[in-house]
């Protein structure tokens, strides 16, 4: 799941980011995988993610019902949510091995936090995919932690005039950090924006000020 790979931070910060990806293999395991898609989406919901998304529905953030997304999964469906705990990551991916519904799993975290947990599971990752960085001009990017926040957006629909924007109307009071939160995430449809992490950065970022 490459378009999760580049999210900035401290580790500290990224600690508390973690990124599901659920979905068939076209052509492989497509034939039935609505139910099997709509059980991950239960143990998920059991166990409590801050953000889940559905292309064309938008995410929770922005105010889809997770009815809407169980009822709108197909068979060649892809299931994408967002995490904020380390433990919660740990017990979903427990109870997905458990079940072993012939799906794809992928997480995004930091590597040597998912490397423990596959460890504590008896789980041996398939393939590990890594993030080298940012070359060329990094000189005309914007601000660190206006990068922290874009890049939770892995197709890029969080642009960085928006977050200034919203950094803007925190600073002058036009606006609650709860909805600047849902202002940032919105248009993130894919559901791995963390609005958790989100609300630390954005508070970091008005205390430097």
């Amino acid at each position: 799941m490459t378009h999760s790979l580049h999210r900035l931070g401290e580790e500290r910060s990224l600690e508390k980011d973690y990124v599901l990806l659920c979905t068939p293999a076209a052509g492989i395991s497509t034939k039935g995988a609505r139910e099997k898609l709509q059980r991950i989406l239960d143990l998920v919901m059991e166990i409590g993610p801050v953000n889940i998304g559905f292309y064309g529905f938008g995410s929770t953030i922005s105010g889809l019902r997770i009815q809407e997304v169980r009822e709108s999964l197909e068979d060649h469906s892809r299931l994408r949510c967002c995490f904020d705990d380390r433990e919660k990551v740990k017990e979903i991916l427990r109870r997905l091995h458990s079940e072993d519904l012939g799906l794809s799993v992928t997480v995004s975290g930091p590597t040597s936090e998912l490397v423990d947990i596959g460890h504590e599971l008896g789980l041996t990752p398939h393939t590990i995919n890594m993030s080298c960085g940012i070359f060329g001009r990094a000189d005309l990017l914007p601000d660190k932690g206006i990068l922290e926040i874009s890049t939770m957006c892995g197709h890029g629909m969080i642009a960085h005039g928006l977050v200034e924007h919203v950094i803007d109307k925190l600073r002058s009071g036009k606006t609650e950090m709860h909805e600047a939160v849902r202002t940032l995430g919105g248009p993130c449809t894919c559901g791995i924006f963390n609005p958790t992490r989100a609300q630390e950065i954005l508070q970091r970022i008005l205390e430097r000020s």
